[in-house]
């Protein structure tokens, strides 16, 4: 160890630098790949009327990260972790705004409830209202008249692909490559 010392203050080499830079390297690929993992979800939902009721419709929901895949995850605005939530049926949108107490809740990793309640209009035929836990109810023409069914989900792909860790990594021990290679070419010319 004295003699790597002795070499190092010989050629005035400072070894601050590189163990900071070494630091912050090891610092950045230990933490960024948990921050890249915690990537939006974003759901399809279709709501097909059940028999009997002529209204379906579409919707979307998006959660931040991955049901768990076994018991239940919930997901809410209380929770931070409901990012979005949307129902279209009869030319009338229900957004998560109407129902900040909505919740969304998986079970062993698959869909299991949308617990969701908001009225439109307020005139005496422009009355709507959408009810969802587990099916949904939608009551029309001044609530006197009503749709029901079921909904299913279907998860929207990715856009874009998440950085694996490994290759982060890769990417470190690279950059730390080329480094060590441009120190070696300029040593000889502070030696002389």
């Amino acid at each position: 160890m004295y003699s790597l010392l002795a070499a190092c203050k010989a050629r005035k080499i400072s070894l601050v630098k590189p163990a900071l830079v070494a630091a912050v390297a090891i610092a950045l690929t230990a933490f960024a790949p948990a921050a890249l993992h915690a990537s939006p979800l974003t759901y399809n939902l279709t709501l097909t009327p059940g028999a009997g009721s002529t209204i379906g419709g579409t919707g979307t929901f998006t959660i931040d990260g991955a049901p768990a895949a076994t018991g239940n995850t919930t997901y809410s605005l209380a929770l931070g972790n409901l990012n979005d939530l949307s129902f279209t049926l009869a030319g009338q949108t229900f957004t998560l705004a109407g129902d900040t107490d909505a919740f969304v809740v998986f079970q062993n990793g698959s869909l299991y409830d949308i617990t969701f309640a908001q009225e439109l209009g307020t005139g005496t035929n422009d009355r709507y209202a959408l009810h969802t836990t587990g099916v949904y109810a939608f009551y029309y023409n001044n609530e006197q008249s009503g749709s029901y069914g079921t909904f299913t989900a279907s998860q929207v792909p990715p856009t874009s692909p998440v950085p694996e860790p490994a290759s982060l990594l890769l990417l470190t021990t690279g950059l730390f490559g080329g480094a060590g290679m441009l120190y070696r070419r300029m040593a000889p010319q502070r030696a002389s």
